[in-house]
């Protein structure tokens, strides 16, 4: 290696161990008011909130299943579908029956190319019956967990950590019930990694 090479790693290496040690509450990241609930044993939780409706959230999933996959064993990560509108809303109540239904690591990015790939309309409960039929869902079983009393309550939930969360859009990341990452105050997507990273180490040294 030359020390022309060399010097610029060093110079890379520095400049990014001097950004994540200068993000700041309300400049990278936000602290919420009032903190939302969290997994209850003790582990840090990241929270991907998101909608199937979301472009900017199918571009951003492969970088969080990638991140997802090199997460500690104290880190867990889940998501809380956005419920804005009556199109959100559907696509929310979907995530919540496919996950009761044990399927949605199978369907997941299924149904993120449906809508962002293959444009398919899947705007009300029987079109997205009918598109996961064709990639093996039962219908008929999907159709009763969709409006099953489980599925319509995490739904409710859902909406109440959303208006907890206080974000103007999505995808947001939500750390450990109290701190928002925002694309834009984070520098994008890959920013809104490096400073969830950091606030992770944050949330352990509290520990």
């Amino acid at each position: 290696m030359t020390q022309k090479l060399l010097t610029v790693i060093v110079v890379v290496l520095f400049s990014l161990n001097t950004w994540a040690a200068d993000y700041e509450e309300g400049v990278h990241y936000f602290e919420l008011p009032i903190a939302v609930g969290v997994v209850p044993d003790g582990k840090i939780e990241v929270t991907d909130y998101f909608s199937y409706g979301c472009g900017h959230c199918y571009q951003f999933d492969p970088i969080l299943t990638a991140w997802e996959a090199t997460l500690s064993e104290d880190v867990e990560f889940n998501r809380t579908p956005a419920i804005w509108n009556p199109f959100y809303r559907v696509l929310a109540q979907t995530y919540y029956t496919v996950k009761a239904m044990g399927i949605l690591d199978e369907v997941h990015l299924e149904i993120f190319n449906a809508i962002h790939l293959q444009r398919r309309n899947l705007s009300d409960p029987k079109a997205i019956a009918n598109f996961l039929a064709e990639v093996g869902v039962d219908p008929v079983s999907f159709a009763k967990v969709f409006g099953s009393f489980g599925v319509q309550a995490s739904v409710q939930q859902a909406e109440a950590r959303g208006r907890a969360y206080r974000a103007t859009g999505v995808p947001t990341l939500i750390v450990n019930g109290k701190y928002r990452i925002e694309g834009q105050a984070a520098g994008g997507q890959t920013g809104m990694i490096k400073v969830a990273e950091f606030l992770i180490d944050k949330e352990r040294e509290m520990n």
